[in-house]
């Protein structure tokens, strides 16, 4: 759906004159990475407003998106796949934020979340293997991201606005949860290597 929207657009641009017709394919690609990009958020602000909570859902999924983009994290074979986990993901986080209390449980899992972001990030996606330099880079901004909304969950807890500082956890926790699948997978696969090698 979202790949013939994207050609829509790009035919309307070239309708237009303001795209080559040689450039479709690259122009097409480049709308639909904008669409997967901004898809969250809007999804984020319909089901916000659906639910009658807007505020909380962005305030949810910001540090995902921001954060998500360096930290890398699981990533579903298809586009449809994906936003069905999206919608399902985003709906039973925005609940848990009008559930969950501001108490030292969520302290500690949003530390270790973060700690865990700083750690394993960035996890490679297989469409893109990064360059040691871009892992070095990545896992830096990676680090300065997870402090600066940290210090944004702090702030909405000292001023006691619990609500915001809630779904601020819950958006740093939900970009280290979506890291866990691929750091099980690389474990199983060097303890797999590890056996072999036992067994030569």
């Amino acid at each position: 759906m979202m790949k013939k929207c994207a050609d829509i657009i790009v035919d309307w641009l070239i309708g237009c004159s303001v795209v080559e017709k040689t450039e479709k394919e690259l122009y097409s690609y480049a709308v639909y990475s904008l669409f997967l990009s901004i898809s969250p958020l809007l999804l984020a602000i319909v089901f916000g407003i659906g639910m009658g909570c807007m505020r909380q859902s962005v305030l949810i999924i910001l540090p995902f998106v921001i954060i998500r983009k360096f930290s890398g994290g699981y990533h579903t074979k298809h586009a449809w796949s994906c936003m069905i986990w999206s919608c399902l993901l985003l709906i039973l986080c925005i609940i848990l934020s009008l559930r969950v209390s501001c108490g030292w449980m969520l302290v500690f899992t949003t530390a270790g979340a973060s700690v865990s972001l700083m750690y394993f990030s960035p996890i490679d996606n297989e469409n893109r293997i990064l360059s040691l330099e871009e892992r070095i880079r990545y896992k830096k901004v990676t680090t300065i991201l997870v402090v600066i909304f940290l210090i944004l969950d702090f702030v909405f807890f000292f001023y006691m606005l619990y609500i915001y500082s809630i779904c601020i956890s819950i958006g740093i926790i939900l970009s280290a949860g979506l890291q866990y699948p691929c750091i099980l997978r690389k474990l199983i696969i060097l303890i797999k290597k590890k056996r072999m090698k036992m067994t030569k």
